[in-house]
């Protein structure tokens, strides 16, 4: 009977259903135990980097991105579009 008249005030106060009943399971839903599972463990370990990272400058990385735009073989409108842009702003960088 407490329960019910509990709910009927949450339901007072709060307008929508859902989180009347959310609210309500929170105040007397019963606990589960949690059962922590054993992490496996990870053998080995390694001092290296997994990616070296580059630190380049903003010239190399235009000049990077144009060489590898040039060497493709079929190149889409896309990618002319791109060398075009990228050979500009060269330009204006030197």
């Amino acid at each position: 009977m407490k329960k019910l008249l509990v709910l009927l005030a949450i339901r007072a106060f709060v307008r929508n259903t859902d989180e009347s009943i959310k609210i309500y399971n929170a105040l007397f839903s019963e606990q589960k135990p949690v059962v922590k599972k054993d992490k496996p463990f990870i053998t080995g370990t390694t001092n290296k980097p997994i990616v070296e990272v580059k630190n380049l400058s903003k010239r190399d990385e235009l000049l990077e991105s144009l060489t590898y735009l040039k060497s493709k073989k079929t190149k889409t409108k896309q990618d002319k579009d791109s060398i075009g842009v990228l050979e500009a702003v060269l330009k204006n960088m030197a």
